[in-house]
């Protein structure tokens, strides 16, 4: 029996081994270094199955889903994080998740770049200059169209210095976005003014860095530097700003983006609590977060996303007001932003004003919305509801 039991135990602590262990499979020093951060917890894989108790799929998007596909049966009860190219797919397999680096870039940049800072300081007035567009850059371009939204009435120019023809027919409800997205088709140096009058610049670390940098003595640039970076061989370091976007996107916590996507499954659970009644447990937070379309289950990202946003600027307002809470009038400016910001999201999937046979406020299948108009065109009910929002959000400790 003493036997038995150490074996049984010895059994246990090996199955709670592998089970906290991650399996991160690919090639290339994006792999490398996710195993350097996960240290102890990360193993990696090559062509066979290993036990573990997660999966990270690293290679190319044919080849992670070429594994996932042979081994998905064995995989079926095992959370599988699959980088792709593409922000936009949604898994039938409830335990597939997908990640797209170029996506958690654009975050991060736009979290740590104090855009919001230096639109208040020019009144909400700024030009944003992108030289290239690739999809690190159409990323970028989409969240902040998402995010920068700080005033009703600002003008954030985005000037594009690429081929943005496919990018335009995708998302072709881009016009209905009050700040404009100009897109250039010469090369930046024949717009040399633009660039000197420009409150940021935009470009990947590259032979035309060093041109830019000689074209424009005054200016300091964003450099979105991947690895084996150039920019260490420039004299001008001070002129640059450097965010390293592979090296960041390929952390851990933003591959599994679990801080992301807890604030949206609470914020998915809160409404079907309240419109629902829905009981708040986890269990039916994570039922319902599988339950989600792409589109509304993005929708709750975005509404996470942009309630940082928020947070800065409430704060920036009670240090102004010096007052503890928003007023009455703040809280209305800050529905109206919301209101901005919901239509974002619907016209950047391509969602059109309309009003729906059915005499209810959309139909999903033509994408159309009633609402879709500015926000003093609203009847006092649908203004109310996006009051309602934003107080639900402050008052919620979203972790």
């Amino acid at each position: 029996m003493e036997n038995i039991s150490r074996n049984s135990k010895g059994s246990r602590q090996r199955s709670g081994k592998r089970n906290g262990r991650v399996a991160v499979y690919g090639k290339g020093l994006d792999r490398e270094e996710l195993l350097r951060q996960l240290k102890g917890r990360g193993v990696g894989g090559r062509k066979a199955l290993l036990p573990a108790g997660c999966y990270v799929l690293m290679g190319s998007e044919e080849e992670n889903f070429s594994f996932y596909a042979k081994y998905k049966n064995r995989l079926r009860d095992k959370p599988v994080f699959l980088k792709c190219n593409s922000r936009d797919f949604q898994a039938a397999d409830t335990n597939l998740h997908f990640f797209c680096p170029e996506e958690i870039a654009a975050r991060i940049y736009g979290r740590q770049a104090g855009i919001y800072e230096q639109a208040r300081e020019k009144g909400y007035r700024l030009k944003i200059v992108i030289l290239g567009f690739g999809r690190l850059e159409q990323e970028l371009l989409l969240w902040g169209l998402q995010n920068h939204i700080f005033s009703p009435d600002q003008k954030l120019e985005y000037h594009v210095f690429g081929d943005g023809s496919k990018f335009c027919a995708l998302y072709h409800e881009l016009g209905q976005i009050r700040d404009p997205v100009i897109f250039h088709r010469e090369p930046w140096y024949e717009e040399l003014a633009l660039l000197q009058g420009a409150d940021r610049i935009l470009i990947r670390d590259g032979q035309e860095l060093r041109e830019l940098l000689f074209a424009l003595p005054e200016k300091t640039i964003d450099v979105l530097a991947g690895r084996g970076s150039m920019h260490k061989l420039l004299e001008d370091q001070e002129r640059l700003r450097i965010f390293y976007w592979e090296q960041e996107a390929g952390k851990p916590a933003y591959i599994f983006r679990e801080k992301l996507f807890l604030r949206a499954k609470e914020l998915n659970l809160e409404y079907a609590h309240i419109y629902s009644q829905v009981e708040k447990t986890e269990e039916n937070r994570e039922t319902l977060w599988k339950e989600l379309d792409t589109f509304t289950r993005y929708s709750n990202i975005s509404s996470a996303d942009y309630h940082e946003v928020r947070l800065a600027m409430l704060e920036d307002w009670k240090r102004e007001q010096k007052k503890s809470h928003p007023d009455q009038d703040y809280l209305e400016y800050l529905a109206q932003l919301e209101h901005i910001r919901w239509c974002r999201y619907h016209y950047l999937n391509n969602w059109q004003q309309g009003m729906p046979k059915n005499g209810k406020h959309k139909d999903k299948k033509r994408r159309i919305h009633k609402d879709l108009v500015p926000y003093e065109e609203l009847s006092e009910a649908d203004r109310e509801k996006d009051r309602e929002k934003v107080s639900l959000l402050l008052s919620m400790k979203l972790r």
